[in-house]
């Protein structure tokens, strides 16, 4: 499918510097994790979690600069939709991006809910006692989306200075805070001195709460730089400095915000016995900082609380902002490469915007925070899914580097025979670190999405007629629905996860045969490593020391783990192909946005 666009369409308007990529990234990564995610981080892994922080950090180092190079070479908007197309082609990158476009799509509606949660603090009504949103706080919470989608319909030049005045807000409030605290209010007992010391819940914590606690889903917001690309004055340069700089500037703020945090807990004042980081959670959960600076009594810092509850406003606002357009660009990405009906990569001629899918949006956010309005229950789920596309980042490039050395790339990323591997194995062991549980559910929600590709362009392609998509659909969601109902519900035998997994797996087996008899298409065997990464995935979650069976201790499942990415990777590379597209930019150059 060409990517080209014809000369009556409608350009994406081109106008956005390296201050602007940098602060859309910042914008992405400081939104309500900040408020949130210290006090999740001592529920799971106590003082340890400092190096939560650290790990997961050097972790997104690691995919960054591969992400950067793929900015340089591909800088769409949307871009984290059509990376891996052109070189593993259709499904491989339809699966990944649709599970990346569901995770972005969940951040929209978390950062709405973060912004009510944190507000229950002085308007009464909006949060229940089960914590979650009440009607008041739901229909306040849409409000705030449907506020932001206007925004984004309207253009992103209005967009970006309004973007420029929330970063540098919300880079200055959490680094006033940090000073507050570590100046007027900080025991460093808190650290190493209560019970279980520094570590109470071991080493494997500090890995183990990665993704529950929001620290992953902090970090996740370093790509919205990327998403803009497609309007950058010069892409190819500002993209991936841009986001580089950004990823280090956040990973430092982050720590610094742990320790601070940690060390300014009153546990007197807050009614908890020294070193209960789970009472603590408890109490502390809906606004933390807030809570915090509360319990000090430190006059200066009582005043700061309250310009705080302002910041729980600006900060996810600023998130929600970048990530309603940022959704909305991923559904245009996916639109441009043919995945959906090319109608939804519609731009509107006044504002030239991709107006279509911002609407499209509005409506996907507004249906994820009707059914569990919980900042804390949704933010694990959309953390995964997200990282799950992030699992493109070393394959797409190590494949490129085989099958297209001489494209122009702006950024190369350094020795990247080492760089390329580890990002894929640092993707990989944040989908591990989040549970059997939550990769059972991605991986049902990706399967579930798979049919849908088939209804847009390449239907035609892989020598398919509408009848037999239709049926090929039915059938796997009926199958789907049973198998997991019946493991849900435990009905006989599909209870057992032996049984269970092993359906799941062949019927993604069974559908991938299919299409490949069907059309004998090369993307489809190009698909392979990712089907692999998913049964095995869910295999060893379940039987490693996170998970409901645990045969496998730590650290061995770590190590079993990051071996089966190495495998699977390689796997990767070598599936890899020269695709029409692909080829297509090496003969044309870049097709215009």
């Amino acid at each position: 499918m060409r990517e080209s666009s014809e000369g009556s369409q409608v350009k994406l308007r081109k106008f956005l510097t390296l201050t602007d990529i940098f602060m859309l990234s910042i914008t992405g990564m400081i939104g309500s994790a900040w408020l949130f995610s210290t006090v999740g981080a001592l529920y799971y892994a106590g003082p340890a979690s400092i190096f939560t922080w650290i790990i997961a950090g050097v972790f997104f180092i690691f995919m960054i600069f591969g992400f950067a190079e793929l900015g340089g070479l591909f800088p769409f908007s949307g871009s984290l939709a059509r990376y891996n197309h052109y070189s593993h082609g259709i499904f491989s990158n339809y699966l990944l991006s649709w599970a990346y476009f569901l995770g972005a799509v969940t951040t929209v509606s978390v950062e709405a809910i973060a912004i009510v949660t944190y507000a229950s603090s002085y308007i009464k009504g909006l949060v229940g006692s089960n914590g979650l949103l009440t009607l008041t706080g739901v229909l306040l919470a849409v409000g705030l989306i449907l506020l932001f989608t206007i925004i984004q319909l309207v253009g992103i030049n209005v967009f970006g200075w309004f973007n420029r005045f929330i970063t540098a807000w919300k880079l200055l409030i959490p680094l006033i805070t940090v000073i507050l605290l570590l100046s007027l209010y900080f025991h460093p007992s808190n650290l190493v001195s209560l019970k279980g010391g520094f570590a109470p819940y071991g080493t494997s914590a500090i890995f183990a709460a990665m993704v529950p606690s929001g620290v992953v889903f902090a970090y996740e917001g370093f790509r919205q730089g990327l998403e803009y690309a497609g309007e950058a004055k010069n892409p190819q340069r500002d993209v991936p400095l841009g986001t580089i700089i950004a990823i280090i500037t956040v990973i430092i703020l982050y720590v610094l915000l742990q320790i601070a945090f940690t060390g300014g807990i009153n546990w007197t004042a807050a009614g908890i016995t020294p070193g209960n980081w789970t009472g603590l959670y408890d109490a502390w959960q809906s606004h933390p900082f807030y809570s915090e600076l509360v319990a000090t009594g430190v006059p200066l810092l009582l005043i700061w609380a309250f310009i705080l509850l302002i910041d729980a406003a600006i900060s996810p606002a600023g998130t929600l902002a970048v990530y309603t357009g940022s959704s909305a660009r991923n559904i245009y990405g996916m639109a441009r490469v043919g995945y959906i009906p090319q109608f939804l990569a519609g731009i509107h001629k006044k504002f030239q915007t991709p107006w279509i899918a911002i609407l499209i949006t509005f409506v996907l956010a507004v249906a994820f925070v009707l059914p569990i309005p919980s900042w804390y229950y949704v933010v694990s789920l959309s953390s995964l899914l997200t990282v799950y596309n992030y699992l493109t980042v070393g394959i797409t490039n190590h494949a490129l580097r085989n099958i297209a050395p001489h494209l122009k790339r702006p950024y190369k990323a350094p020795i990247w025979f080492i760089t390329y591997p580890l990002g894929f194995i640092a993707a990989s062991m944040l989908v591990y670190w989040s549970g059997y549980s939550l990769i059972n559910t991605v991986i049902i929600a990706v399967i579930a999405g798979l049919p849908l590709v088939l209804y847009g362009p390449y239907r035609k392609k892989l020598n398919l007629s509408l009848s037999k998509v239709i049926i090929l659909s039915i059938i796997l969601w009926v199958l789907l629905a049973i198998i997991v109902a019946g493991n849900v519900y435990s009905w006989g035998i599909l209870s057992q996860f032996p049984v269970y997994w092993t359906l799941l797996s062949l019927l993604q087996i069974g559908v991938m045969a299919y299409l490949y008899k069907e059309s004998h298409h090369r993307s489809v065997r190009a698909t392979w490593w990712l089907i692999i990464f998913n049964i095995l995935s869910g295999i060893i979650s379940y039987y490693g020391s996170l998970g409901p069976s645990p045969i496998i201790p730590y650290p061995y499942d770590y190590l079993v783990f990051a071996l089966m990415s190495v495998v699977v990777y390689f796997i990767g590379v070598k599936t890899a192909y020269l695709t029409l597209d692909l080829k297509e930019i090496i003969d044309k150059g870049l097709p215009e946005e």
